[in-house]
C-alpha cells in the first residue's frame, strides 16, 4: 500500500499523518502549539523521526511527502523575511528519504478540493480560503497554475475596493483587507462569531466580486470557498457572493458560474498536504 506523509503547517491545527491514495488518514500526530518558529521546527523534527515506525505499523510503503505551509507559520516568523517554504522543505528532506513537495496552504487547499472536495472531477475551478489571510489556487485544464514563482492563485490580493483599507501587502482594497478575520473584526468592532447580517452580506459581495473577475479572466465555471469565515458566515455569505457573481459575470461563457462552500473531509489540512504530494507525483488532478 502506497502512503504519503502529509505535514500540515497551516494552523488547522498543525500536525502530520499518513494518507493513502484514497485520501484516508491512517495515522496522525498533532504538533504542540509554539510561540516561536524554531520551536515548531524542533517539534516537527522530533515527530518526523517517528515516521518510519508508523509506516511499518500500517503495513505500507512511503512514496512521497507533501507539506502545506500557511499564514500561521508566517506569523511565527514575523517580519524576518525567512523563506518558510524552503526552510520546511530542507527540514523534512533531512529526515525522510522520499521526495518532499511543499506548497502554500491556499494552493494545497485548492488541490484538496479538486481531489476529494467540491471541485472533484472538475477540470477548471478556483478555490479560496478565508482565515487570518486570504489565499487560494486556480486549476485550469486539470492542472494547478504555478506562475513564475510558483505562487499563482493569490486571490487575497485581488483589488475589490480601490479606495479600501490598506492591506498588509501595502496596497489598498485587496480582498484580504476586506474579508480576512482581522479585517472583519477591525471594521465591525465585533468578534467573527458575532456578525451582523449586513457584515455577512458585505463579505459575500466582496468575495463574489473577486470570484467574478477570476471567472471572467480565466474561464473557470466554479469557485470554491473555505476557511473560518466561510464556515461562520455559511449560506448568508455564499448567497450574497452568488448574487454578485451573477450580476458581474455577463459574458456568454461566464454566465451561470457558481460559488460553493468547501467539502474536503476532515482533517482538511492533512488532506491538503497529501494532495500536494500525490499531485506532484502524478496521483491526483
Amino acid at each position: 500500500m502506497e502512503l504519503t506523509l502529509a505535514v500540515d503547517l497551516t494552523g488547522s491545527p498543525n500536525g502530520l499523518g499518513l494518507v493513502d491514495r484514497d485520501g484516508k488518514v491512517l495515522d496522525s500526530l498533532p504538533l504542540a502549539p509554539t510561540e516561536a518558529l524554531d520551536g515548531l521546527w524542533e517539534e516537527l523534527e522530533g515527530m518526523l523521526e517517528q515516521v518510519p515506525a508508523r509506516v511499518a505499523k500500517n503495513g505500507g510503503t512511503l512514496s512521497a511527502c507533501g507539506v502545506a505551509v500557511g499564514a500561521a507559520v508566517g506569523d511565527l516568523a514575523g517580519a524576518s523575511g525567512r523563506d518558510l517554504l524552503a526552510e520546511a522543505s530542507r527540514l523534512v528532506s533531512s529526515v525522510v528519504e522520499v521526495p518532499v513537495h511543499v506548497e502554500d496552504g491556499g494552493r494545497a487547499f485548492a488541490l484538496a478540493e479538486g481531489w476529494l472536495g467540491a471541485a472533484r472531477e472538475v477540470e477548471n475551478f478556483a478555490a479560496l480560503t478565508i482565515d487570518e489571510t486570504v489565499s487560494g489556487g486556480v486549476v485550469v485544464d486539470g492542472r494547478l497554475l504555478d506562475g513564475a514563482m510558483s505562487q499563482a492563485g493569490r486571490i487575497g490580493h485581488w483589488i475589490v475596493e480601490p479606495e479600501g483599507r490598506r492591506c498588509p501587502c501595502g496596497a489598498r482594497g485587496c480582498l484580504e483587507s476586506e474579508v480576512s478575520v482581522p479585517a472583519i473584526e477591525l471594521s465591525s468592532g465585533r468578534p467573527l462569531t458575532e456578525p451582523s447580517y449586513e457584515q455577512m452580506r458585505h463579505v459575500g459581495r466582496m468575495v463574489g466580486r473577486a470570484a467574478a473577475s477570476i471567472v471572467n479572466l480565466l474561464d473557470v465555471r466554479l469557485v470554491v470557498c473555505g476557511g473560518r469565515v466561510a464556515r461562520e458566515y455559511a449560506s448568508t455569505m455564499i448567497l450574497a457572493a452568488q448574487e454578485e457573481l451573477d450580476a458581474t459575470c455577463r459574458i456568454s461563457f461566464s454566465r451561470g458560474a457558481r460559488i460553493v462552500t468547501a467539502k474536503t473531509p476532515a482533517p482538511s489540512g492533512l488532506i491538503g498536504a497529501a494532495a500536494v504530494a500525490w499531485n506532484r507525483t502524478g496521483g491526483v488532478l
